[in-house]
């Protein structure tokens, strides 16, 4: 039987003979290597000046940022703790559940969303009429549609119960 011993002597035997192994390819590309630098006449700086070149983004090119990142004045305060918000993302808890916001608006932050409104420019009149109409065709359209589908699928359900009604009276 063999002991546990013997095994790991085995076990050391293997992993010195799996190091040598790995010195010698290691020697061996590494003298390959040094033979293609001689035979081009290549030097160290010259591979590392050519791997600096290909590897990673050249400077000022690839994904441009969308510009300096730009700071939003606070719109809400919390009374209580003076905890700020800004009105964007996801809504703290102080103020998620009121529906009346007004109460936490920080002075001078409730005439803005009327200058924006008055500011925003308005369309053709003639083009808002139009898209209108559309609107008001298509949605009695879409409102039949389904009751078309269901008068087919019953139709159908009634063709397919004849001749089983039918047979059966025969």
């Amino acid at each position: 039987m063999v002991t546990l011993d013997a095994i790991q002597s085995k076990i050391a035997k293997l992993q010195k003979q799996a190091e040598t192994i790995v010195q010698k390819q290691t020697s061996i590309g590494l003298t390959k290597i040094r033979d293609l630098m001689a035979k081009h006449g290549l030097s160290v700086a010259d591979i590392d000046r050519f791997i600096g070149k290909k590897r990673g983004r050249k400077p000022g090119k690839g994904v441009k940022a969308a510009g300096p990142k730009r700071t939003v004045a606070a719109k809400y305060a919390d009374p209580k703790t003076g905890a700020t918000w800004t009105g964007r993302g996801r809504a703290p808890a102080w103020i998620r559940d009121v529906k009346d916001r007004s109460k936490f608006l920080i002075d001078g932050s409730a005439a803005k969303p009327a200058t924006k409104a008055a500011r925003k420019p308005r369309a053709n009149a003639a083009a808002v009429k139009k898209t209108a109409a559309k609107r008001a065709k298509a949605a009695p359209a879409k409102k039949a549609a389904p009751a078309k589908r269901a008068a087919r699928k019953t139709a159908g359900r009634k063709a397919a119960a004849r001749p089983a009604q039918a047979a059966a009276a025969a």
